[in-house]
């Protein structure tokens, strides 16, 4: 994989990182004159762009689907009811969750790129037809947000006019906050909807399976219901910090800290519909 902003390999990347995190300024010196001058096609970046996307939207998709559909669980199990109310509720909100979690990411993918596009094409017109307001606009946010000189700012900002689309592309930076769209093709909103419903699906079915699984082993031998959830938990809270762990993988944070605030966020959730079922059980008397 190639690093978008800097065009430096994966293996350049970490151990670039490596150097960081080690406070080994000679490797770092290495590492950056090694990878000096790189170029990276088109066709790569969008590569990794694409694979970047897929990854968010898997994790993500994961994350929600376990958590929700186990404080379902959690919540059947609190208010004591059937397997079959289990599965019942554990697979419909599968479904139903799975569809709106795909479409609403699709959707907002939509929304974002149509956003940013317009945006773009808003300050370029501005560029192309009020150069030196534009200019004013942005020597102001560098004097007043990041500490430069009038003159410094003023000089910089000319410079970067003489590129047009540079320029357009450092205001959608620092004046509108968003990183301007690249030359390619963006990338197709349908296949995040689609990541994500299959991640949910996929994940969220884990605690469900548990409990389908004890259906097919014969009555007399089947573990009881307190068991099945005892299971379920363990195989949600293995899955969870699993998932923690790959999100760290990509956001370059603690993994071991990460799968734990996976874990925890899990045991809230779950903690609050076990509670909840529990409580209503014993007041409505299921």
């Amino acid at each position: 994989l190639i690093n978008m902003s800097t065009g430096r390999s994966e293996s350049s990347e970490l151990r670039i990182r490596k150097a960081y995190e080690t406070q080994d300024v000679e490797l770092s010196v290495a590492m950056h004159d090694e990878t000096r001058g790189m170029i990276v096609s088109a066709k790569e970046t969008h590569a990794s762009q694409e694979a970047g996307e897929i990854v968010k939207s898997l994790i993500f998709g994961g994350l929600d689907g376990i958590i929700t559909t186990f404080a379902i669980v959690a919540a059947v199990a609190g208010a004591g009811l059937s397997e079959n109310s289990v599965i019942l509720l554990g697979v419909a909100n599968l479904i139903a969750d799975g569809i709106s979690m795909g479409l609403g990411d699709y959707l907002s993918e939509i929304a974002e790129q149509n956003f940013v596009r317009h945006e773009f094409k808003r300050e370029r017109w501005e560029v192309d037809n009020y150069l030196e307001g534009e200019i004013r606009e942005m020597c102001e946010i560098y004097t007043m947000k990041k500490g430069f000189s009038q003159q410094d700012a003023e000089s910089v900002m000319r410079i970067f006019a003489k590129y047009p689309k540079a320029f357009v592309e450092l205001m959608c930076v620092d004046e509108l906050g968003f990183i301007a769209p690249n030359d390619s093709e963006d990338f197709p909103a349908y296949k995040k909807g689609l990541v994500t419903f299959f991640a949910f699906i996929f994940f969220g079915s884990v605690p469900v399976l548990i409990f389908i699984f004890a259906k097919a082993v014969p009555k007399s031998q089947r573990p009881d219901k307190s068991l099945l959830f005892i299971i379920a938990t363990i195989a949600t809270a293995f899955t969870m910090f699993a998932l923690g762990v790959t999100k760290a993988s990509f956001t370059k944070q603690n993994k071991m800290q990460s799968g734990f605030m996976m874990l925890l966020n899990g045991a809230c959730a779950a903690a609050a519909a076990f509670g909840i079922g529990y409580l209503l059980e014993s007041v409505l008397n299921v």
